[in-house]
């Protein structure tokens, strides 16, 4: 890891560790430490008060079918306002849902996620390429830890790294990853509603 010995109690060793040197959460938690440092303890004024939150249960009674968003031709306009409506309410209100028969199988999905962690099992370095200092094309293609480490006080458990397929598969090819362009490629072909938004893969 270095001559340098980090002290992950002191948020500034966290910073220079996770941010500037590259290593991420992926390289904080190979390190084998054994609490989390405090650089990533929210303070009690910014944690989430129980007494503002909703009952989730309602959003978590079932996956939300979203195949009469992807059908093609004369599809019954009433189920699809529907669907519609359930993902907005769970959006809004929880923040995430499941949802199933959205075209994508169980391989291209797994696939995905071996991708996912063969990248992040790479050396420092390989990841350091895809920096927002670094990548070959910054406004599309970009690695990192937290979403702006530089301006949060308390840090996110995470890794990640964004791909934006909005040009074409010559673009790709130049600039994503070749440990996981084609597993992304494969994941966003399967999945009509995929392709409007980034692809990201992520590690926590």
């Amino acid at each position: 890891m270095g001559d340098i010995a980090f002290d992950f109690e002191k948020e500034s060793d966290v910073f220079e560790f996770v941010v500037k040197k590259g290593h991420g959460v992926k390289g904080l938690a190979d390190t084998g430490l054994t609490t989390v440092p405090p650089r990533y303890i929210h303070p009690p004024s910014e944690r989430i008060d129980r007494k503002d939150t909703i009952d989730s249960a309602p959003f978590l009674s079932s996956p939300i079918d979203i195949s009469a968003l992807l059908e093609e031709g004369d599809v019954d306009s009433e189920k699809r306002s529907e669907v519609s409506k359930k993902l907005c309410e769970a959006a809004e209100k929880l923040g995430f849902f499941q949802v199933v028969n959205h075209g994508v199988s169980h391989e291209v999905m797994e696939n995905a996620k071996r991708a996912a962690h063969f990248f992040f099992n790479q050396p420092r370095e390989r990841k350091l390429a895809y920096s927002k200092e670094n990548s070959p094309c910054p406004t599309h293609i970009f690695c990192g830890t937290s979403f702006s480490p530089q301006a949060e006080k308390s840090l996110e458990w995470k890794d990640y790294l964004s791909m934006v397929y909005i040009f074409d598969d010559e673009h790709v090819r130049k600039f994503w990853p070749e440990e996981c362009r084609d597993a992304a490629v494969a994941y966003l072909n399967g999945e009509a509603l995929a392709v409007m938004m980034p692809f990201s893969l992520f590690i926590c």
